[in-house]
C-alpha cells in the first residue's frame, strides 16, 4: 500500500491523461524515462527561442528568429523536385521569401492564400543577400497572434517527440501541481530569494 499522500496524486497518474498524449506518444515518452507528469515537471528546459516581434525583416540584425505579419504575393513551385518551393511575402516594409523544402503544394495554398495576411515565426537569414525564412515555426491568421510566445522552451527530445508535444505536455502537468508546504528552511529560503516550490515549477 502507498505510504504518498492523496495531494500527490494526480502527479503520479498517467501519462495519457495529459494533453495531446496518447498511447504511442507514452511510449516514446517512456524511452525518456517520462513515465508519469511528475516526471514532465523534472524534465527542464535546457535552452529557449526568443521570438522577436518587428514590423519588418529590416527591423533586426540576421539571422535571428522573428515573428511579424506578411501579405501573401505569390507562389513559386520548384520545376526541379528537389529545389525548394517559395512563397514571396511583403512586411510593412520589403519583399522577401518563404522556403519550403519537400512541400505539398495544395496544404501551402490552403495555408498562404495569395492576397491573404499571415503572422509568421521563425528564423530569418540571408542568402545571396535576400532574407528567407525557411520552413516557418508558425503559419497563422493575425487574430490568433495570441498563440506565439515570446520566448519558447526548448525541451530534450526523443524519437517521435516534438517540442510542441513537449510544450502541450509539460504544461497540462504544471496544471496539476499541487500548493505544498515547504520543507526548506524559512530563513534560508528569504535570505536566497527563492520562490515556493509550485511558482518555481511554473516558472521553469
Amino acid at each position: 500500500m502507498s505510504n504518498r499522500p492523496e495531494i500527490l496524486f494526480p502527479l503520479f497518474q498517467k501519462l495519457t491523461n495529459l494533453d495531446g498524449i496518447g498511447a504511442k506518444i507514452a511510449m516514446y515518452m517512456s524511452k525518456m524515462h517520462i513515465e508519469r507528469p511528475r516526471d514532465l515537471l523534472f524534465t527542464l528546459p535546457y535552452s529557449c527561442v526568443e521570438r522577436h516581434q518587428v514590423n519588418s525583416v529590416n527591423d533586426a540584425v540576421l539571422p535571428t528568429t522573428l515573428t511579424l505579419e506578411v501579405q501573401v504575393l505569390e507562389h513559386i513551385p520548384s520545376r526541379v523536385k528537389s529545389r525548394p518551393y517559395k512563397v514571396t511575402v511583403q512586411d510593412q516594409k520589403i519583399i522577401f521569401g518563404l522556403v519550403f523544402f519537400h512541400a505539398q503544394t495544395k496544404y501551402l495554398r490552403r495555408m498562404l492564400p495569395v492576397g491573404a495576411r499571415r503572422l509568421i515565426s521563425g528564423k530569418v537569414e540571408l542568402f545571396d543577400g535576400v532574407a528567407q525564412m525557411v520552413h516557418p515555426d508558425y503559419i497563422i491568421c493575425p487574430g490568433e497572434g495570441a498563440r506565439i510566445d515570446e520566448f519558447e522552451a526548448v525541451y530534450p527530445l526523443a524519437a517521435g517527440i516534438t517540442q510542441k508535444i513537449m510544450a502541450k505536455a509539460t504544461r497540462s502537468a504544471v496544471r496539476l501541481t499541487p500548493i505544498l508546504p515547504e520543507w526548506i528552511d524559512p530563513a534560508e529560503k528569504i535570505r536566497s530569494g527563492w520562490p515556493d516550490w509550485k511558482t518555481a515549477v511554473e516558472q521553469a
